[in-house]
Formats: structure tokens, C-alpha cells, sequence
């Protein structure tokens, strides 16, 4: 009933904040399913994981950098974040940007908004690679 409205351009510029929820994932780089991650600007989607969702509050983006740099972001587009359809992806025609479907935002492989109604970027979690095993924590 009223999922339009939440894409609308409303009068305002305040965004309501991410809801907060814990991150400790460690994933091991040399595992097929991470593929993606070989490869500068390659983005792996990953989900919330556990019970006591240790994933974000919708998942976690993983973009690599370089071969020794890796950013991590919320899935959850900072514009409308309580919206169920608010799920920030890899653009698959591209993969040049990320972007929510729900709301039309863009945002660039470093979590930069590059295009609204978002005017908040990404929230980004903490990386640190030891070896192959990569820790995204916040």
C-alpha cells in the first residue's frame, strides 16, 4: 500500500539511519564462490549469516581494490533503510557501480554516491587481509 511512497523525493534531505547489527565474517579468498574477488573491482555479494546475524542488517558487499585492498559495505541503501525492497547490488549490465533498484540511487565501487535520492553513501565495515583470510568486522 504505501511502497510507492517510499521511493518518493520527498521535501526533505534527512535520511533516516542504517539500522545498526554486527559484523564478524571471515572468508577465505582462494574459495570458488569469492571468485569475483581475484580481480580489481570485482564485487562478491555476501548474505547475513548465522542467527545471530553476523552480516549487517542485509548482507555486505565486498569490493577489491587491489590484490591487498578490500572495501566492505551494508547492503542497505542509507536512503529509505527500513524499506524491505532496500537492497543495494553490483549493477550487472556494468559492473561499474552499485545501485538500488528500489529507490534508483548509485553509488561508486568506493560507497560514493554518484547519483540520488541517496546523499549519505554506503556504510562501510572495517577489512584487514592476513594471508588469504579476509576479516570484515565493524
Amino acid at each position: 500500500m504505501g511502497g510507492l511512497a517510499s521511493c518518493s523525493s520527498g521535501g526533505s534531505n534527512a535520511e533516516p539511519l542504517i539500522p545498526s547489527a554486527p559484523v564478524n565474517i571471515v572468508i577465505d579468498l582462494t574459495n570458488q564462490q569469492y571468485r569475483a574477488l581475484r580481480f580489481d573491482n570485482g564485487v562478491v555479494a555476501l548474505p547475513v549469516q548465522g542467527p545471530a546475524g553476523t552480516g549487517g542488517v542485509k548482507g555486505i558487499l565486498v569490493v577489491r581494490q587491489n590484490a591487498s585492498s578490500y572495501l566492505a559495505f551494508e547492503r542497505n541503501c542509507p536512503y529509505q533503510p527500513y524499506d524491505a525492497c532496500s537492497l543495494v547490488s553490483i549493477d550487472r549490465p556494468t559492473r561499474l557501480f552499485l545501485g538500488d533498484s528500489c529507490c534508483g540511487s548509485r553509488f561508486s565501487l568506493t560507497g560514493q554516491v554518484i547519483g540520488g535520492p541517496a546523499v549519505r553513501p554506503l556504510r562501510a565495515y572495517a577489512t584487514s587481509l592476513q594471508g588469504t583470510q579476509l576479516s570484515i568486522v565493524n
